[in-house]
């Protein structure tokens, strides 16, 4: 299922006028403006892709409506069989992870989700209204689908307590931890039946009845009382919920556990839960599943997950496995070939070698692979008895592995390498004390490029023992700064030290699971069951940073992240998690570099009109990083000025004010772009 959070709206119209109607078109020109402005600052920020479609609960709204509870949000399905699906990132919806659905005499809605999240849909707003958090906190889970509505009290049951809610009041009346004799910490609650004012609750094979005046409940002080529960031996049918089969979804994958991206192509999700399927994305469409492991030699992802997929270029990749060795696949779509298997088993034992510990003959662990800097092929590490090794598949899918005298470790990780100054390759090696330590470091080799492995020669030129761990995912800045992370630690090489940096501002850590840079310098962290961070040099120092956090309520459907990829071109963030994708789109990690160029989108604003009152800020994009913006009104003075720090993404956000800080008056006005020689122009409406 794939599901923009909102939806464009298509241009088609021509216009003929001529010199006497300027008036007509002046107001169409308005008009033009606006749809475009419609076009451009509504286009979807969030779109996920799931295949998640388990109905937790439905409920029956009294107009005829359908309202569906799920993983990755709610679903709305009318009478004539239309459907709105509703995730985070839209209409106001900062909750997921569904699990009941409750309808209201007024036609509204009310949805829980699996941590007591309540969320309020009025029926004539496209937007919801968060109306409790507080059962969140206390980090209860609720139980699926048994809850209940009476008059404007919901009955929540909750792993180890039932709580009373006032929908209306937006309060908890009150929160059961026993009911009779027993306790609901020892005693699950498994079914609940209402009628009138009889409540039934069955816990095991103990049923529980008791009468409620749901007008004065907040006035029953004996209902947390023992002796005001009766046992019962028997509790009315309840009425079956209505049926409801969801649209078959178009997503292959039911989990994503590692994603990359061929920038302003397409992207390679790998996943499911023993990792044992890929998928490729074109043109925003996802081709069929085909098999990681087809060489059927056993592996163990699942339980040893890292990040040893690699993508060159041209579309061609390489994944390394726990138990399975080093296999490539050619850049077909939608399903790609494996081209080449390298393993103890085919190479004699020499490239890779197996990691001989007991009876695991055979067992070839590749836990680490990188694309060569100049795309002519693959490097790798793997575990061996002794040392560890680095190999190099090339294109024409020869292979050559080194097992170094100097090598720190028989457990290698993660790799990454890059040319220097020199033109030589830089190889850096994550390496673990033990197959199953977190502690471990860092080893550089530097080796002459070639395009053909027989030549491929690395040497060891320094080893690093870290204190933060040893690193499960390096990437490069746009500055040339080494980045790592171990579970738990952020740090960087800085003059042949690693380092963490001094101060990160709103970062409240967790354990991370991925680390990658953007073409704008920020690092992108995720974390297994906290959301994702975007980090930003303050001062353009890697030792002080400040985050920005990314949860459910900012747009992700999951907050246990296990990879981020960028597409740099399109601008675009992937999230991989349990559910399969959330992307962001935002222009903050977009190369700008060919901006400005004969083939490149041609600088546009937006919104435009710019209602200051109802926007924000309005958005000049498409425009080169080294740009300078001119800001003037309908008599040609400045108004504002924009410098090149000011830009991102090859974008600049203007407020509406002028260089005194305060607000322009409404009325044409018209920006100016330079970068040297090329200049852009354009006309911004201010209205109030």
């Amino acid at each position: 299922m794939r599901i923009p959070i909102t939806r464009a709206v298509r241009l088609g119209s021509s216009i003929v006028g001529n010199l006497e109607i300027i008036c007509i078109l002046c107001s169409m020109f308005r008009a033009f403006l606006l749809i475009i402005a419609v076009l451009l600052t509504y286009a979807k920020d969030w779109t996920h892709y799931t295949r998640q479609n388990e109905v937790r609960d439905v409920v029956l709204a009294d107009n005829g409506t359908l309202w569906a509870a799920f993983a990755w949000g709610l679903q709305e399905r009318f009478a004539n069989k239309t459907e709105n699906s509703y995730m985070p990132g839209s209409n106001n919806l900062e909750v997921a992870d569904f699990v009941q659905v409750f309808a209201l005499p007024s036609g509204d809605i009310i949805a829980a989700s699996r941590n007591g999240s309540l969320v309020r849909k009025n029926k004539n707003s496209k937007n919801f209204e968060t109306i409790s958090n507080s059962f969140a906190e206390k980090k209860r889970e609720l139980f699926q689908g048994l809850g209940k509505r009476a008059n404007n009290i919901l009955i929540l049951p909750f792993k180890g307590a039932l709580a009373f809610f006032d929908y209306e009041k937006k309060y908890s009346i009150i929160t059961l931890s026993q009911i009779g004799t027993n306790s609901l910490e020892s005693f699950s609650i498994k079914k609940i039946v209402l009628e009138n004012d009889s409540l039934w609750i069955e816990l095991g094979e103990a049923i529980w009845k008791r009468k409620i005046d749901w007008n004065k409940i907040s006035e029953d002080r004996l209902l947390a009382d023992p002796n005001s529960w009766k046992k019962t031996d028997k509790m009315p049918e309840e009425k079956p919920k209505p049926s409801y089969v969801p649209a078959q979804s178009h997503f292959p994958l039911e989990s994503v556990m590692v994603i990359s991206v061929l920038p302003g192509i397409g992207a390679l999700a790998w996943g499911n839960e023993d990792y044992n399927y890929f998928s490729r994305m074109q043109n925003d469409k996802w081709g069929e599943v085909f098999l990681a492991n087809a060489d059927k030699f056993g592996q163990d992802h699942k339980s040893w997950p890292a990040k040893s997929l690699a993508m060159q270029s041209n579309g061609s990749f390489a994944v390394g496995f726990w138990g399975a060795g080093l296999v490539t696949f050619d850049a077909n779509f939608p399903v790609a070939g494996s081209t080449g298997w390298f393993h103890s088993t085919t190479s004699n034992n020499t490239c890779p070698t197996a990691y001989k510990d007991g009876d695991t003959g055979g067992w070839t662990i590749v836990y680490g692979v990188s694309a060569t800097p100049d795309v002519s092929g693959f490097l790798f590490s793997f575990f061996s008895s002794d040392n560890y090794g680095i190999g190099f598949v090339d294109n024409n899918l020869k292979s050559k592995c080194f097992k170094p005298s100097k090598a720190s470790s028989p457990a290698a990780s993660s790799i990454i390498s890059r040319k220097n100054e020199n033109g030589e390759w830089e190889i850096y090696v994550a390496w673990k004390s033990s197959i199953d330590s977190k502690e471990g470091g860092v080893d550089l080799y530097k080796t002459i490029p070639s395009k053909n492995s027989a030549d491929f020669s690395p040497i060891w030129q320094n080893a690093w023992t870290l204190p933060f761990g040893s690193p499960i995912e390096f990437a490069f800045d746009s500055n040339g700064i080494l980045w790592a992370i171990s579970s738990s630690k952020i740090f960087y090489l800085f003059q042949n030290e690693w380092k963490e940096p001094s101060y990160i501002r709103g970062f409240d850590g967790g354990v991370i699971s991925t680390l990658k840079t953007d073409a704008q310098n920020g690092l992108w962290i995720a974390t297994l069951g906290d959301g994702a961070y975007m980090l930003s040099k303050i001062n353009n120092s890697p030792d002080s940073l400040t985050a920005r956090h990314f949860k459910t309520r900012d747009g992700l459907l999951n907050e246990m992240i296990y990879d981020i990829a960028i597409d740099t071109i399109k601008g675009k963030v992937y999230f991989a998690h349990n559910l399969g994708l959330s992307v962001y789109s935002t222009a903050i990690v977009r190369s700008a570099s060919n901006y400005m160029q004969s083939d490149a989108p041609k600088p546009i604003a937006y919104p435009n009109p710019f209602r200051p009152k109802m926007h924000s800020a309005v958005t000049i994009d498409y425009i080169s990083e080294k740009s300078v913006v001119y800001i003037f009104d309908s008599s040609g003075r400045r108004v504002r000025f924009f410098n090149p720090d000011e830009l991102r993404g090859g974008a600049v956000a203007w407020d509406g004010k002028n260089e005194d800080g305060k607000l322009v008056a409404p009325g044409l006005y018209h920006y100016m772009v330079k970068d040297g020689k090329k200049t852009a122009k354009g006309k911004i409406m201010v209205e109030r």
